[in-house]
């Protein structure tokens, strides 16, 4: 089962490195503690829908960010 999560796993790891950020850079702008993202990135952790609200804007996921903006709870 678990491989299977692994194999289905968004790739925000692959998004991240595009826009050439770093790991540390990303969870301070996303306000998502660091080793918590890291185990979303290899798809053994989730977010939270304000989490990633916040992480669709740091990382520039306009569509992600408007679908998701009527659920997070965060004001921007």
């Amino acid at each position: 089962m678990l491989t299977n999560q692994r194999q289905r796993r968004p790739p925000l790891r692959d998004v991240r490195i595009a826009r050439g950020l770093g790991l540390n850079e990303v969870a301070r702008l996303a306000d998502v503690d660091p080793a918590h993202l890291s185990r979303v990135e290899r798809g053994e952790a989730r977010l939270s829908i304000d989490s990633l609200a916040r992480l669709s804007r740091v990382l520039d996921l306009h569509e992600l960010s408007r679908l998701l903006a009527p659920y997070a709870g965060d004001d921007e």
